[in-house]
Formats: C-alpha cells, sequence, structure tokens
C-alpha cells in the first residue's frame, strides 16, 4: 500500500482542525436553514429582545369612604284635607200627627128640654142646607162621653168629599138614618172597616145658631124662666123640642 506522498510544508495541525470545524459548522447552517421555520418563530428570532422591566412593588392601602353629607329631607308639606262629603239631606222626620179633635157626642137636651133634629133625607138638599148654613158631616169614635173626629166631610152635590183640616164649629148630632147614609155612599161603613172594634158613628154639625134659635121657641112657650124649670115642666107635659134644618140654611124650632 502506498502511502500518501508526505506534503512538504504541510500546515501545522492546528489549522486544519480550525478549517474542519468551520466547514462542518457551513454544513449545519446549510442544513437547518432548508428546514421550514413557523413564522412566528421566524419572526420571534428576528425581534429584538426587549429590556427586562424592573419590578415594581405597589402597596395598597384602603382609603376610607369620604363622608357624603346627604341633604335633609324636609317633611312633606301636609295635603289640605279634602272636604268632607257633603253629608246627605236628613230627611223630614214626619210632623207627629195632630191630636184628634174632641167634640160631643151628641146634643140631645137644650135648655133642660130633650131636643130632636130633622135633617133634609136627601143628599142634594143636605148639600145645600150644609153649603148655606156653614155646617158639615164628620166620622168620629165614640169614647168616654165625647167623640173623636177621624174625618171631615163635606157633600159636592150628592159626592162626599173628605176635607183636610179641624171640623167645623156648631152643635153636633147624631145621624143614625141607615137610608141616608146610604144615600151618601156608606162613608160609616169605610171607616168601621178602618177602625175594626171601635164604635164608629156619623154625625152632623149644625149652625151654633140653633141655640138661639132653641132658646127663642122655648121661651115663647114656657116664658122666662129658668132652664131646671123649663125642663121640669116639659117633662111634666111630655114636650119635646123639634128643630128643622131647612135647605136653605135655615134652622127653625117648635
Amino acid at each position: 500500500m502506498h502511502s500518501l506522498p508526505a506534503i512538504e510544508g504541510a500546515a501545522p495541525p492546528r489549522l486544519v482542525r480550525a478549517v474542519c470545524l468551520q466547514m462542518l459548522a457551513l454544513a449545519g447552517a446549510a442544513l437547518i436553514a432548508a428546514l421550514p421555520w413557523p413564522h412566528s418563530q421566524v419572526t420571534d428570532a428576528l425581534r429584538p429582545a426587549e429590556p427586562k422591566k424592573a419590578e415594581r412593588r405597589i402597596r395598597i392601602v384602603q382609603l376610607p369612604r369620604p363622608r357624603v353629607d346627604r341633604p335633609q329631607l324636609l317633611p312633606a308639606a301636609a295635603k289640605p284635607a279634602a272636604p268632607p262629603p257633603p253629608s246627605p239631606a236628613a230627611r223630614p222626620q214626619p210632623s207627629p200627627a195632630p191630636p184628634l179633635a174632641r167634640i160631643a157626642a151628641d146634643s140631645e137636651a137644650m135648655h133642660g128640654v130633650r131636643m130632636r133634629v130633622l135633617v133634609p133625607r136627601s143628599p142634594g138638599e143636605l148639600a145645600s142646607h150644609l153649603r148655606n148654613s156653614g155646617g158639615c158631616l164628620v166620622v168620629s169614635r165614640l169614647a168616654g162621653g165625647s167623640a173623636e173626629v177621624l174625618s171631615v166631610l163635606a157633600l159636592d152635590g150628592e159626592r162626599v168629599v173628605e176635607m183636610a183640616g179641624p171640623p167645623c164649629a156648631g152643635v153636633p148630632r147624631l145621624l143614625r138614618d141607615a137610608n141616608l147614609n146610604a144615600a151618601l155612599g156608606d162613608p160609616l161603613g169605610r171607616a168601621r172597616a178602618a177602625s175594626p172594634g171601635d164604635e164608629v158613628v156619623l154625625q152632623i154639625i149644625l149652625s151654633p145658631g140653633l141655640h138661639e134659635t132653641a132658646r127663642s121657641a122655648l121661651l115663647a112657650r114656657f116664658g122666662a124662666i129658668s132652664d131646671e124649670e123649663m125642663g121640669r115642666r116639659a117633662a111634666e107635659s111630655g114636650y119635646e123640642l123639634t128643630c128643622f134644618a131647612e135647605p136653605a140654611g135655615a134652622l127653625r124650632c117648635q
């Protein structure tokens, strides 16, 4: 085997080693460059390194909350009181019924002498007498020797009409004629139906002038004597004073 010829003036071993190392480094770099590098790595590799920031220590101190002076709330102004609703008008209390008028139950005597009165039996003639004399008819309830007037009646032609107010003034007499009551429309029956159990009667109130008419007739018969003596003489003789209610309104006694 032929040995390599010796090279004159051969390079020193250190130089050869250095050249070999450089060639190896260049070959490695070529290999590395041939590999695909990520873009981010290339960018990071090309970006210069940032200088390291100095570390700062921050001390957190909790400060008290600032005092906030809230505006003092004034009390709300009181709303004016709403006017009270108008009170409903008080219902007028019904006025108490006036007391019933009381009249005599029946004037049976005049100046101590028994008396009877004859009135027209026709409603028309009776109405004429009442209208001309100022008399009236009443329906009454007998109580304790007198009569309480329940209603006052007037005759409008032959029709009975109830009137408001007190009875007329005069001399009361009972009307016991059932036919006359029926001819007037039976006011007595209606009153008895409204007041069952009571003694209800129909009365005629004659003009107050009956007293003077009767006295004049008695004086003409017995003279000027006392009522007691006149009554005694009339009873002994069986005399009875009879008066007539004329349709024209006059009263006549005998």
